[in-house]
């Protein structure tokens, strides 16, 4: 990884008007300390015009669409992670799928405060930064070998890139692994920008999470139009088929909302009562 990581710094400030830099991730995150990891890999594309950040089995299932030429198989994000903004910019637009297809606009700058520790990672000189983000205390491990001023998710703002991302907690670990360059700029306008051609709906964050509290009230009320429609719903492969049996099905379906995601930000999570 280190001979292509320093090759790609070497040109870094000077993209080609058509190309992808992808760096991917290693994410490890849980609800807490009691918890077991769920671990799953990330991508970081930097293009000339965009940065995005988003769960690689959207990419991984966009290849197998495009070689069918039809939408096969589809991925639903279950870490709420999926970014877009400009390079050298802190705004994102945040991308949240919660059966509808949102858009929250966030203005995220960091403040660093960067430290005179360092250590070693796949033969590279990494030096620590925290700063506080999301409701929790973060550190960042970056390399001044590369010079790009991005990392995992809405972190960026370092001068190099970041390599090794952690709360306090060690309840978010990201660590990168690989990287690659494409040709071309990838297109992600079908899992990105769009939900399989369902556009983003704009909305604040405080109404999104209204939209959440709503449908945890109400949990039954999207599948009971589908089966009043005569569309079958199936619950871990119990297949409802009546409205009287989806609401047997109501505090499930409240917990599913619940731990849909567990949330980065802990300061914009949606409180339950």
């Amino acid at each position: 990884m280190k001979k292509t990581l320093i090759s790609l710094a070497l040109y870094s400030g000077s993209l080609l008007q058509s190309q992808t830099n992808r760096f991917t991730y290693e994410l490890q995150y849980r609800e807490n300390a009691s918890q077991q990891y769920t671990t799953t890999l990330m991508n970081l594309d930097i293009n000339p015009g965009s940065v995005k950040f988003y769960d690689k089995s959207f990419a991984d299932y966009d290849e197998k669409n495009k070689k069918t030429n039809q939408p096969t198989s589809r991925y639903s994000t279950k870490t709420d992670q999926v970014v877009e903004r400009k390079p050298g910019s802190f705004k994102n637009s945040w991308y949240r799928d919660f059966f509808d297809y949102f858009v929250v606009t966030t203005n995220d700058e960091m403040k660093w405060l960067i430290t005179q520790e360092t250590k070693e990672y796949n033969g590279y000189k990494l030096q620590k930064a925290t700063t506080d983000f999301g409701g929790r205390n973060w550190n960042a491990w970056f390399s001044n070998d590369v010079n790009i001023q991005e990392g995992p998710y809405k972190f960026r703002g370092l001068p190099g890139l970041i390599f090794i991302l952690e709360d306090a907690d060690q309840n978010f670990l990201y660590k990168l692994i690989n990287n690659e360059k494409f040709n071309t700029n990838y297109d992600t306008k079908d899992f990105v920008e769009t939900h399989y051609g369902k556009p983003a709906i704009p909305i604040t964050n405080d109404k999104f999470n209204k939209y959440i509290k709503d449908l945890y009230q109400n949990p039954t009320r999207i599948f009971s139009e589908k089966i009043k429609a005569g569309e079958k719903q199936t619950f871990k492969n119990e297949s409802i088929e009546s409205v009287e049996e989806l609401n047997k099905k109501k505090e499930m379906l409240q917990n599913g909302i619940k731990s849909r995601y567990i949330y980065i930000e802990k300061d914009k999570k949606p409180e339950f009562n």
